[in-house]
């Protein structure tokens, strides 16, 4: 038996289920979410590491090309839980909803163009889809909730033209553009708008209210590929953001 199909036997029948199906939704602590989530992007190292030659010859590479996790979980969703550990509310689970079965399905479909001319391609038709693919809500230890929302727009083009021999040739291209967003409901009786300076965000709204003020704040990045993952940072970025436009209301310890 090779190395990546003893580890996935060591998985849980829970982990196995969503190397599988490539999704989970759940209400856990941040450590429950880590033991969890955790050996299943250990896994996903091996199988990345097997699919690019290592041990294990033909038939591990097949298994491991079978069961391989989009990297999403291992290079974004893991390295996010311990640091929403250090603030989240050990009372109150937190709640996530993964699901990285990809773009393009008919559940995601946003819209297809009509047919247009581009150049030497005299049919063009683009398909435009939504994928939110990482949904959570977590509440902090100074009582204010925090959602949160990743999602990959992608534009896929499929291209045709006449070669000069007469044949007809199909070309598909895919872009894809990655949305952050981030609601901050900070409680009235702990926090106030403030008027210091923030740091600039493309998308930004307040909403102070009697018992609570809500902050929403957005980002967008381009992709340098389908397969491309945003880094923690620009979700943490935002979370900042969204503080620095309320202050504590009063000086009493949260």
């Amino acid at each position: 038996m090779s190395n990546v199909k003893a580890a996935y036997k060591a998985l849980t029948s829970e982990q196995q289920a969503i190397v599988e199906g490539h999704q989970v939704v759940g209400q856990h602590s941040p450590d429950e979410w880590l033991a969890l989530l955790g050996p299943v992007a250990g896994f996903d190292r091996l199988v990345e590491a097997v699919r690019k030659g290592g041990d294990g010859g033909f038939w591990a590479r097949r298994f491991a090309r079978k069961h391989d996790v989009p990297n999403a979980l291992r290079s974004f969703v893991v390295p996010l839980l311990p640091i929403l550990r250090e603030d989240h509310d050990p009372d109150v689970p937190l709640k996530l909803r993964i699901d990285l079965t990809g773009a393009q399905q008919p559940s995601k479909l946003l819209r297809v163009s009509d047919a247009y001319k581009k150049g030497a391609y005299h049919k063009v038709v683009d398909t435009f889809y939504d994928d939110p693919w990482l949904k959570g809500i977590a509440r902090f230890a100074d009582g204010a909730d925090v959602e949160f929302t990743v999602t990959d727009h992608v534009r896929a083009s499929s291209k045709t033209k006449r070669s000069a021999s007469g044949r007809t040739k199909l070309k598909t291209k895919r872009k894809k553009k990655t949305e952050l967003n981030v609601v901050l409901t900070a409680p009235a009786r702990n926090y106030a708008l403030t008027s210091a300076s923030a740091r600039d965000v493309p998308k930004a709204s307040v909403k102070p209210g009697e018992n609570r003020t809500v902050v929403k704040l957005s980002g967008t990045v381009e992709q340098p590929n389908v397969d491309a993952v945003p880094v923690v940072g620009m979700l943490l970025e935002l979370i900042a953001g969204a503080y620095e436009r309320v202050e504590p209301s009063r000086r009493k310890k949260l």
